[in-house]
């Protein structure tokens, strides 16, 4: 996502005069007109970094401490020229926080004096209008920078950080980067080739909870991740089931009616159409952060390789999402483009119709790819 830089239109009043003596009659009706400014006023900006805490399930069972800065978060200007004014909103185009380190530059010029009476910085747990984390009562979170007073010039700010209790929601907003930039739509920013205008995005929206014990669930009628307790802490988790919202907008809104997947295991049998729906959501984490596993919440990894503990065949979603892996990182080119292009056009309810399919999207169903199916107990 290009991050807009900011552009505002001021209005000015220029006087010059070349040995001309102004009237005292004129100059007061001049001074009148120009809002009292004895000079051009200059633009000021608010400067800094936000980043944030978290444990890392990713790390093992002990989740250790780290920090990231929050990348590509919604920015905004507040403010007000005027003691007496109301604090309005004060950018007009859309600003994001770097990618790289979470900084922000907002500016602003007066448009009535040379100095703001107040200013500060809002960071949202919102990306454009493509995904957001909301609390329990729906509200995005945020973050405000303290309130700037009397400010005549540019100000750094630091490098911030969100308050302590909301360093989940801010991790699972993060995490949202990952699926977005892997999720092989050529078209448009939306998350599916199945929505070319950008303005008409679906938005995903992750509700997290601190409260409620850890657990997770995707909600298809609202677009929206349920996150409860500490499942932030785990990345493979917020992937998982973001990646539900990312199929059923491949699939258009359309989702399988999925079967005996009230309780389902990485390792053991459920049904077909658990077993695809939740091996999708497996393998799309485990693609976009570069591994063969899934990480929950407690830190414990679990491989997609094909072990003692694991049931056969295609009702495992464990071998599914081992398939899928295998088949786009050593027979597909390195990468799942042609799947998600393949799942923009067909609306699929199974690994097998997946693997029928495949030839439709130029990809393979050869000795190769079966071969790679079996080392996953799956004969077709």
């Amino acid at each position: 996502m290009h991050q807009a830089k900011d552009r505002f239109l001021l209005k000015r009043l220029v006087l010059a005069g070349c040995g001309v003596a102004l009237t005292a009659a004129a100059a007061l009706s001049i001074s009148l007109l120009s809002g009292g400014a004895s000079a051009a006023s200059e633009k000021i900006c608010l400067t800094g970094s936000l980043h944030f805490d978290y444990r890392s399930a990713e790390s093992g069972p002990e989740k250790p401490w780290q920090t990231r800065p929050v990348r590509n978060a919604n920015v905004e200007l507040w403010g007000r020229e005027g003691a007496l004014g109301s604090a309005r909103k004060l950018n007009t185009q859309a600003l994001f926080t770097d990618v790289a380190n979470g900084g922000f530059k907002a500016c602003y010029t007066p448009e009535r004096s040379r100095a703001m009476d107040m200013m500060w910085v809002r960071v949202s747990a919102e990306s454009s209008r493509l995904w957001k984390v909301t609390n329990g009562k729906g509200a995005t979170f945020t973050w405000n920078s303290p309130i700037q007073t009397a400010v005549s010039a540019s100000r750094s700010l630091g490098t911030r950080r969100p308050r302590s209790g909301d360093m989940r929601a801010w991790h699972a907003f993060d995490t949202g980067n990952e699926l977005w930039w892997k999720r092989g739509n050529p078209k448009s920013n939306c998350w599916s080739a199945r929505e070319t205008d950008d303005n008409e995005c679906t938005e995903l929206t992750m509700q997290w909870v601190s409260s409620a014990p850890s657990g997770t669930v995707y909600d298809p009628q609202h677009n929206t991740v349920h996150l409860t307790g500490d499942a932030p802490d785990s990345e493979h988790t917020v992937l998982h089931e973001s990646a539900h919202f990312l199929q059923h907008r491949l699939f258009g809104g359309w989702f399988p009616q999925v079967t005996r997947c009230i309780r389902h295991w990485v390792d053991k049998a459920s049904s077909e159409t658990c077993a695809w729906t939740e091996a999708f959501a497996d393998s799309a984490a485990a693609y976009v952060l570069g591994d063969y596993r899934y990480v929950g919440p407690n830190g414990i990894p679990i491989s997609f390789a094909h072990g003692p503990t694991y049931d056969d065949g295609d009702t495992v979603q464990g071998n599914v999402g081992g398939s899928l892996l295998d088949l786009w990182r050593n027979v597909d080119g390195g990468t799942w483009n042609r799947t998600i292009a393949l799942l923009s056009t067909h609306n699929i309810s199974t690994f097998r119709e997946y693997f029928t399919l495949r030839p439709t999207a130029h990809l393979v169903t050869d000795d190769k790819a079966r071969q790679i199916l079996r080392n996953h107990t799956i004969n077709y």
